[in-house]
């Protein structure tokens, strides 16, 4: 299979620069790093946080493609399918975090970042990724990219089902128009409302953008909802510049310009380690978190200093980040499917 070089480049690059935001948000040895490297650091700390976004875009795209080659199916089995993708490596980062939690927890008790354990009423918001909805404190940093996936999801895979009953491809469809329109409504509406961060049309913005993207390559009615869109995002960014909707323009644009580009060309061990990295990217993102409080509480609980010892164990947390990372996406590769075969929606999807 020919995989897209561009995407699994975005994705391995986004994943670590996230990883590397949450340690300078929370990790206490990033301080140290701090005074020597102030410049990195407030790049990480302000503007790591923004590698969100060419996911959400990316998340778009697979999804338009994804919905035009499955069209008839109900929303319901496609919604509970993709909660079934979410849900293994989510579940297991929550593990992960309950655990780090009850052991080093009382370490980092003056930190507010570090959630209590959680009741059972706690835990069951985060497992059907109703934490934010509900006003339920996150477990992990990561919990409400999972819950906005869910709702992004679910929202086209409803307009796909309505589309069915029409005999065009999806991109000839009412649905790109449709999907237009409520991205600049996001864009010039709700993403400026930062009480509204906690559902789907929020983020629309980036998600559209991916899926218009991919529908004007194929469709004449798409590509000019697409661009029409892109220009107008484009003269708001003119009229009132803000780095997450032109990000995600940017990667939109990437997209639909080099999606298609292959790997062929490229130094084998470079595109084993990216397409490593990609294929991880969701696994790292979700259990980050736990590494980041065990590496953290091992931090204060041994007393450590200096900005040698910071950097080590700054690095080191990074290198277990991976590792768990690709452990916890190969035990889910390994026996999820078995588990989902199991279940009868999941095989009806």
């Amino acid at each position: 299979m020919n995989r897209s070089a561009l995407i699994d480049g975005i994705k391995a690059l986004a994943s670590q620069l996230i990883v590397l935001h949450h340690l300078s948000l929370y990790a206490p040895m990033t301080d140290w790093i701090a005074d020597a490297w102030p410049r990195l650091v407030a790049f990480l700390y302000d503007d790591g946080r923004y590698a969100v976004q060419p996911f959400l875009v990316i998340g778009g795209f697979l999804t338009a493609q994804s919905l035009g080659k499955r069209r008839g199916l109900a929303p319901v089995p496609l919604i509970w399918q993709r909660y079934l993708r979410l849900v293994p490596q989510f579940l297991v980062a929550l593990a992960l975090v309950v655990a780090a939690t009850r052991w080093l927890g009382q370490e980092l008790a003056q930190q507010d970042w570090v959630s209590p354990l959680p009741s059972v009423g706690q835990f069951l918001a985060h497992l059907f990724f109703l934490q934010d909805v509900l006003g339920v404190p996150s477990l992990s940093a990561g919990a409400w990219y999972v819950a906005i996936d869910l709702q992004l999801f679910g929202l086209f895979a409803v307009l796909a089902c309505f589309a069915a009953r029409s005999a065009k491809p999806l991109a000839d469809s009412f649905v790109p128009l449709v999907v237009a329109i409520a991205t600049v409504a996001s864009i010039e509406v709700f993403s400026r409302q930062p009480a509204l961060d906690v559902w789907a049309i929020y983020f629309l913005s980036a998600y559209g953008l991916g899926a218009l993207a991919a529908w004007s390559r194929g469709s004449a009615r798409a590509a000019l909802c697409w661009w029409l869109t892109a220009a107008l995002l484009a003269l708001d960014w003119l009229q009132d510049p803000r780095a997450r909707p032109i990000l995600a323009l940017a990667t939109a644009l990437a997209l639909y310009a080099g999606s298609h580009l292959t790997w062929r060309s490229v130094l084998s061990p470079l595109r084993r380690a990216v397409e490593h990295l990609s294929d991880v990217s969701y696994s790292v993102f979700v259990c980050h978190f736990a590494v980041i409080i065990v590496a953290s509480g091992l931090w204060e609980r041994l007393d450590l200093g200096g900005l040698g010892q910071a950097w080590l164990w700054t690095a080191l947390a990074w290198a277990a980040v991976l590792l768990l990372g690709t452990a916890v996406q190969r035990l889910c590769d390994r026996w999820v499917p078995v588990l989902v075969r199991t279940l009868p929606l999941a095989r009806g999807a």
